[in-house]
């Protein structure tokens, strides 16, 4: 007949086994507050999403953000009806060189040039768009880089200042 494990083997047994469910239970409220601290930071970033798309999307300043070719990624509806068009479809993906007047073109390869290769932390200049009914007007330009997960972005902002100008050339 086989021998009964000692009662010290017992216990010794029972205590290994008790500290690893602590260790275990240890490790579960380590996960629980890390999905949670996880959760916390992913609430964070969507109301930071919420607040700029409620403030690009509902700005009356004509805004657009641009890649390093000056392709449009995004503009909001004010940059959509400054440039005669109903949907932000109509812009996203061209080349704001599409609007640029030709008198005025240099003015973005110049912007381009002084934002991207880090010349200046951010860009202002008056130059003229065409919009989509072939008349032009002056706007006020201002574009700064911002980092993104595609690489470096530009935030641009567009006044029409057509108006300024007119009044300014009337004697």
């Amino acid at each position: 007949m086989p021998d009964a494990p000692s009662p010290n083997y017992a216990l010794l047994a029972l205590e290994i086994e008790n500290q690893a469910l602590r260790a275990e239970a240890q490790r579960l409220r380590q996960d629980r507050t890390s999905v949670a601290d996880h959760q916390a930071l992913v609430d964070r970033y969507e109301q930071t999403q919420v607040r700029f798309r409620t403030v690009f999307e509902h700005s009356p300043l004509g805004q657009k953000i641009i890649n390093s070719a000056l392709t449009i990624c995004q503009a909001n509806p004010a940059i959509v009806a400054m440039l005669g068009f109903t949907h932000t479809s109509e812009l996203v993906g061209r080349k704001i060189m599409d609007f640029a007047h030709p008198d005025h073109r240099a003015d973005w390869q110049e912007l381009q040039t002084q934002l991207w290769a880090h010349q200046m932390p951010y860009f202002v200049l008056e130059t003229r768009l065409v919009r989509q009914s072939g008349s032009a007007f002056w706007c006020q330009v201002t574009s700064v880089l911002f980092p993104d997960e595609a690489g470096e972005l530009g935030y641009t902002t567009l006044i029409d200042v057509d108006e300024q100008k007119r009044r300014e050339a009337s004697p």
